[in-house]
């Protein structure tokens, strides 16, 4: 849709801004931190979060929400910055991802210029600055930072409406000034990178604490009530991952969870173990042909807590001993 929309740009011959645009007031900046992607900014303190799994946005106002959702020439100016962060499925270098970029940006309509470099923290980079009229008075005005470590791209994205691009541009400069984002895996140089690494990392926020592999990402899942917590903790291999939630207990004891739950795993056997001083239960399964999983069940503070391994069998001992090791290491923290 927004690009059926945009491509009028090209047809339209911008002729000013017309009537007097706001003055940009930043009335203080505060830090915005996101323990998923480990990152971590300032912005200014009165725009609006929103959030779509690994897409960070900040808009000045609620009504800027609706006029970039899609461009709209409706409403008073606004601008807005965006921090998006994306595993590549396929490796690319920097320039073929600033390249296939520049040509979206150009195919939607906008005049693109010719990127240039900008570091993201310490992470060579490159920024591309871009605008196109909307109508005749209204002007859209962007810049795109864009930077990768290891399988991992990092864009910064700041727009905004007419002369709000000039007034806001410090916006720009602060999130990159003041951006924190996680250091690179390490690896080995003899290692498989489909393994999980003996280089452990650290994913924690108000619900747990867990230690995992170096070379895999801790990513939000999608929750439902009651589920109030999800986590996936996943490397190369999509087929060998760690899945924790976290839900009410209801008052349940671990055995009748176990009973109740049972049911939808067709468990091969099961065991027990302690995670974080508490006895828990786990139950062996195979889901499907070559795919072993385990799905651990503790009680703790009358929460539920619910830990699901699956790994490739054929690689078990790759990947159950460093599963068996991550669950010693979660520790609760309601």
């Amino acid at each position: 849709m927004r690009k059926a929309f945009i491509l009028i740009l090209g047809l339209i011959v911008f002729s000013g801004c017309g009537g007097k645009q706001e003055t940009a007031k930043v009335a203080g900046w505060i830090k915005y931190q996101e323990p998923f992607l480990r990152i971590a900014f300032s912005h200014p303190q009165e725009w609006l979060l929103q959030q779509d799994g690994t897409k960070i946005s900040f808009y000045s106002t609620a009504e800027a929400v609706v006029k970039f959702n899609p461009y709209t020439a409706e409403g008073p100016a606004a601008a807005r910055i965006i921090i998006n962060i994306d595993k590549m499925d396929t490796l690319r270098t920097l320039d073929e991802y600033v390249r296939n970029l520049s040509n979206d940006l150009t195919s939607s309509g906008f005049d693109v210029a010719a990127a240039t470099p900008h570091k993201i923290t310490d992470l060579p980079g490159k920024m591309i600055h871009y605008n196109g009229a909307l109508d005749a008075k209204n002007r859209i005005s962007g810049d795109q930072v864009v930077a990768m470590r290891d399988s991992m791209v990092y864009v910064v994205n700041y727009e905004a409406f007419n002369k709000m691009y000039d007034a806001y541009r410090v916006v720009l400069d602060t999130v990159l000034a003041s951006l924190h984002l996680p250091g690179p895996k390490i690896v080995a140089a003899d290692m498989d990178p489909s393994l999980p690494s003996e280089e452990m990392d650290l994913f924690e926020n108000n619900f747990i604490k867990i230690a995992y592999p170096a070379n895999f990402n801790a990513s939000p899942a999608t929750i439902k009530a009651p589920v109030e917590f999800a986590v996936n903790l996943m490397g190369y291999r999509k087929d060998s991952y760690v899945a924790i939630d976290v839900r009410p207990a209801q008052g349940l004891t671990l055995e009748k969870v176990v009973e109740q739950n049972a049911k939808f795993f067709k468990e091969t056997s099961r065991g027990q173990a302690t995670i974080d001083g508490v006895p828990s239960v786990y139950l062996n399964y195979s889901p499907m042909k070559d795919i072993q999983s385990r799905v651990y069940f503790f009680v703790k503070n009358d929460k539920l807590y619910r830990m699901i391994v699956n790994y490739y069998a054929p690689m078990r001992s790759d990947f159950l001993p460093v599963f068996e090791k991550m669950a010693a290491s979660l520790v609760t923290k309601q």
